[in-house]
C-alpha cells in the first residue's frame, strides 16, 4: 500500500466556523460525472442542490472565473475509521460521502497543505491565489486574465511537522 499524502486544511480565522449558514453539505463528482474522491483544501463550486435533497449540493470542479460566491472550501472532520491511519495527511473524502464545505468571506483566513495548490515558483507572502479549473488553488505572483481572485498568501509558508501550509488571506 502506498503512503500517500492527502491535503489538509486549518479553519484559522473564518466566518463559517462560528456562523454554521457559512456551512454546506455536498457530494463531490468528478469531471466525468462520477462520485470521486477529494482531499481536505481543495475548493469545489457548489452545482445545485442534489435531486430531493434540502441541504446536501453537488459539489464539481470550478472553472478558472467561477464566481467566489460559488465556492467552497473542503474541510470535512477528520474521523478515520482505520485505527492504523493517524496522522491528518491520511484523510480523504471518499467518492460519495458527504464532505463538508466553508462558504469564503472577505477577510477569512486559513491554511492549506501545500499538496492542495498549484505553484510555478517558490510560494512567498503577498502571493496571490485564484482559482484555476480544477479542485486545487493557484499561486502566482500576477493576476492571471480570466481567473478570479481567491486572496493572497499572508503569511510565508509554514512547516508544522512534516506538512508544509500555506496560509491564506480571503479578499
Amino acid at each position: 500500500m502506498a503512503n500517500v499524502i492527502h491535503g489538509v486544511v486549518r479553519t484559522d480565522a473564518m466566518l463559517a466556523t462560528s456562523a454554521s449558514a457559512g456551512l454546506f453539505s455536498f457530494k463531490y463528482f468528478g469531471a466525468d460525472g462520477n462520485a470521486a474522491d477529494i482531499d481536505n483544501g481543495c475548493v469545489v463550486k457548489l452545482d445545485g442542490l442534489m435531486e430531493g435533497e434540502r441541504e446536501l449540493y453537488k459539489g464539481i470542479s470550478p472553472a478558472a472565473d467561477t464566481a467566489l460566491s460559488d465556492i467552497v472550501l473542503v474541510g470535512t472532520p477528520e474521523v478515520m475509521y482505520d485505527e492504523r491511519l493517524r496522522n491528518l495527511a491520511d484523510f480523504y473524502n471518499e467518492a460519495g460521502t458527504n464532505c463538508r464545505g466553508y462558504m469564503l468571506h472577505t477577510g477569512d483566513t486559513f491554511s492549506v497543505t501545500t499538496s492542495c495548490v498549484d505553484a510555478a515558483a517558490e510560494i512567498v507572502k503577498g502571493d496571490i491565489v485564484e482559482l484555476q479549473a480544477d479542485t486545487k488553488l493557484k499561486v502566482v505572483k500576477t493576476p492571471t486574465a480570466g481567473s478570479t481572485k481567491v486572496g493572497v498568501v499572508y503569511d510565508d509558508v509554514e512547516q508544522v511537522g512534516t506538512l508544509k501550509y500555506v496560509v491564506i488571506r480571503v479578499a
